[in-house]
């Protein structure tokens, strides 16, 4: 019992002793103060008692002090504190009473409403034409006010490395090979920030003809080549409106007009916001920025944003009247991004057996953002040639006209960034790597001159079972022109190789002009939808679809096409076809058989008016998908060249996207007809993804796709006319649940309706969807904070059946990116 006594005394005397004692008084007579509440950044660490003391343990070097009726005080943390307090007069009582209210303040709504309905009014683009240009500056770097201290600690830690008996200290050659990594990076910093990416622009509008952003030159450390992907990046608010103005996160945040003033000679509204969290442990009095609007057009003037949490990062943005119209001016962004940690000196109290344990020093890295805009042209005559090709251009790679764009000269450590990140990218090969992960972003795995498919790597359904393969392309490092292809897949339950090889002639370095030819020996699912146009995440969505179908054909095609974009929002393909046709399923077409020649063309266009792309040497990249888009494809069999089929195919997909406050809306609209002499593949299977045998538990589970009906049975309802739609609602709130990661929920409703004219000519089982098909569902994101949806869909009308195993569906969505 002595013993447990003392391990308590013992363990009672640490935790008293290894905090903070803080005792909080009134200035003028010296009183205990009850209540007063001591905050940390936006975090509440407790409140006094009646004597006025606190006990606290807390990492922040400051705290503040916070009571009813008495001045803010800010403190320096120290192992015994006494805080002294100066009471309110009863105007600033007031005036803090209003500013702390829980709720927005009526008059800055009211404001910021008239903000955002003269959006449209103040912005540049209600001008007929504009030119402007601007330089940007993104560093890394350790915080500025620290430089002198990290440079000091990294000259006394080297000279201790360098008194280290390396013979001691055995490490995996892995292990030693990124510590070496590491080592020369930390060298490099030294004397340089750790990256630096310099960006000269020029941005064009006009009424008539558009938009287009000329990227007149930019250097990035470390890279010889530009990184495409990353020269869209806008880390700004140009052509955005902060989140925090945005009508559909009005609930996020409390507004109070705190003050009107004059501000380059306007009167000027300012406005706070706070961001709202928990309230009870909020620090009423923390803001999280300031906006200041122009009184006489309700113009944004500045808008100035800082994290709750101290030194974690900040925005200031400032605009400017030109004409009439308000334009960014100057920008100024410090991000955190985590920290460098250095071990200093061991700790002594170590358990026996347990490893060594270090004391720490820690630097705070931060992305530092410098935009500058200037040289404004407002209604110029504006050319229709200088808006041709995608909307954003390179025009120099290799920093050699940025001088005559610095807004103010390089300093010494930016200046040395160039050479000592060069030499350290370079002597690591961290180029090629860099290349390869952006080619993820396109759906490809880069190994040197050749790009892997990942969409050939794997996949099931119900005839071929699991199917391996994988697919090859050689890039623009085997040839800039010529690009040869191939890919091969092996079916586990039809025992069945297939393939396919193809060659793409690059016609153009400006823009998307391809020549293909291409053979396949391949099955694929009948009826089903084109995806001529869909770029690689969208089909990667239906990898999945037929997941329970097994109504498949063979096709051998010998083919020719060509792709072109006429212009930045506008894509066309020509396709032309020689193909042997064979049913792998029990069916007879007209009593000729189950075996057809096939000679077709296709046209294929896609129209996406508000898409954002650029030309690299791996062909058009889109760094801004945006609604709506639209797909169209026109296909027509001959009786010509041995060709047994005489019909006209047409299908078409429009998709539209847009937030209110409800959230998220995505609408599809998509049908198609089908006409002439044709077997049912010719036709449209309306995607279902459940299993027509609904008596296994995993029957009803599929995978969302982007038009599949998740209640309905694969390979069944089929249609040589139909139209359809799809709408899904993402709900504007996020709950937490287990974890960090917050779930969301989001509605769905989808429909189809079809006939099939003579359906008697196609002989084998199916249904002909020739009424109203409906199904709602409802996804949890996120489910339990994981990282993987669960959905739930349930047929109704017309198809419903009196099973209930018959009308669902469970849909698992998986996120693989977070």
């Amino acid at each position: 019992m002595s013993k447990l006594l003392s391990t308590l005394f013992l363990f009672s005397a640490v935790f008293f002793f290894g905090q903070t004692q803080l005792k909080v008084i009134n200035k003028s007579n010296k009183q205990p103060i009850h209540n007063a509440a001591v905050y940390c950044d936006d975090e509440l660490l407790g409140k006094t008692d009646f004597n006025g003391n606190l006990s606290l343990k807390t990492k922040c070097k400051k705290v503040e002090i916070l009571a009813s009726n008495y001045e803010d005080v800010s403190a320096d943390v120290k192992k015994s504190m006494e805080i002294s307090m100066q009471p309110l007069s009863e105007k600033m009582d007031n005036i803090d009473k209003v500013i702390i209210s829980d709720k927005s303040d009526p008059k800055a709504l009211r404001i910021l409403d008239e903000v955002n309905k003269r959006a449209k009014e103040n912005s540049p683009k209600s001008l007929d034409s504009y030119n402007f240009k601007s330089y940007s500056k993104f560093s890394i770097d350790v915080d500025k006010d620290s430089i002198d201290t990290y440079k000091n600690f990294l000259a006394v830690r080297k000279d201790s490395l360098s008194k280290v008996d390396k013979k001691d200290f055995k490490q995996k050659e892995k292990d030693k090979k990124d510590s070496l990594i590491a080592e020369d990076f930390i060298s490099a910093s030294e004397e340089s920030q750790m990256f630096l990416w310099e960006k000269a622009t020029e941005y064009k509008y006009s009424k008539s003809f558009g938009e287009k952003t000329n990227i007149i030159d930019n250097r990035m450390s470390g890279f010889k080549n530009p990184i495409y992907e990353a020269l869209a990046i806008n880390i700004s608010n140009l052509d955005r409106i902060p989140r925090q103005l945005r009508p559909e996160n009005r609930k996020l945040f409390n507004f109070y007009l705190s003050d009107t003033l004059q501000l380059d000679g306007r009167k000027t509204y300012l406005i706070k916001f706070k961001e709202i969290t928990d309230k009870k442990k909020q620090n009423p009095r923390k803001f999280n920025g300031k906006i200041y609007i122009d009184s006489e057009t309700y113009a944004l003037k500045k808008f100035e944003s800082i994290n709750k949490k101290q030194n974690e990062g900040n925005i200031v943005s400032v605009w400017k009247p030109i004409n009439g119209k308000w334009f960014l001016d100057s920008e100024d962004i410090k991000v955190k991004m985590g920290d460098q940690s250095f071990d200093t000196s061991k700790k002594d109290s170590l358990k026996p057996g347990e490893k060594p344990k270090y004391n720490q020093k820690k630097f705070g890295n931060y992305l530092y953002v410098k935009n500058r805009f200037f040289d404004f042209d407002i209604n110029a005559e504006q050319k229709a040639s200088e808006f041709k090709g995608y909307l954003l251009e390179m025009k120099n790679s290799d920093g050699s006209l940025l001088e005559k764009y610095r807004t103010d000269s390089l300093t010494a450590r930016e200046s040395a960034t160039y050479t000592k990140i060069d030499s350290f990218v370079q002597k690591n090969d961290f180029e090629k790597k860099l290349n390869t992960l952006t080619q993820l972003m396109r759906g490809n795995i880069r190994y040197k001159m050749i790009d892997f498919d990942i969409t050939k790597l794997f996949s099931y359904d119900k005839y071929q079972g699991i199917r391996l393969g994988a697919g090859l392309k050689l890039n623009e490092n085997f040839n800039k022109t010529f690009s040869p292809d191939g890919y091969f897949g092996y079916g586990f339950k039809d025992h069945t190789w297939k393939y396919g090889l193809g060659l793409d002639v690059k016609l153009s370095d400006k823009r998307t002009s391809v020549f293909r030819l291409d053979y396949v020996d391949d099955v694929f699912a009948a009826g089903r939808f084109s995806n001529n146009m869909w770029d690689m995440m969208m089909k990667v969505s239906d990898m999945n679809l037929d997941l329970h179908n097994g109504t498949f054909y063979k096709n051998q095609k010998w083919g020719a096409s060509f792709l072109y974009d006429i212009s930045n929002s506008l894509s066309m393909k020509i396709a032309v076809n020689k193909e042997k046709q064979k049913a792998l399923f029990d069916y007879q077409y007209k009593n000729l058989g189950n075996s057809f020649d096939n000679t077709s063309a296709t046209l294929s266009l896609k129209f996406a008016p508000n898409d954002k792309n650029i030309m690299t040497p791996s062909g058009k990249y889109t760094y801004e998908k945006a609604y709506p888009q639209i797909f169209l494809n026109y296909e027509k069999g001959f009786e010509a060249l041995g060709g047994d089929l005489d019909y006209n195919r047409l299908d078409a997909l429009i998709i539209h996207q847009f937030r209110s406050k409800l959230g998220y809306t995505n609408i599809k609209l998509f049908g198609g007809i089908s006409s002439g002499n044709a077997p049912i593949w010719k036709n449209f299977e309306i995607a279902g993804q459940n299993d027509a045998n609904v008596d296994h538990w995993y029957s009803n589970i599929s995978t969302p796709s982007n038009l599949g009906f998740a209640t309905m049975p694969s390979g069944t309802f089929f249609a040589d006319k139909f139209a359809a739609f799809k709408i899904s609602q993402s709900l504007p709130f996020r709950f937490r649940t287990i974890g960090a990661r917050y779930s969301s929920i989001e509605l769905e409703y989808q429909a189809a309706i079809g006939n099939l004219k003579d359906r008697e000519n196609h002989q084998f089982q199916f249904q002909v969807l020739d009424h109203y098909y409906q199904e709602v569902g409802l996804m949890w994101n996120r489910f339990l904070g994981r990282s993987f949806g669960v959905g739930f869909s349930y047929r109704l009308g017309y198809y419903q059946t009196s099973q209930f195993k018959d009308n669902f569906g469970i849909k698992i969505k998986f996120n693989l990116l977070n």
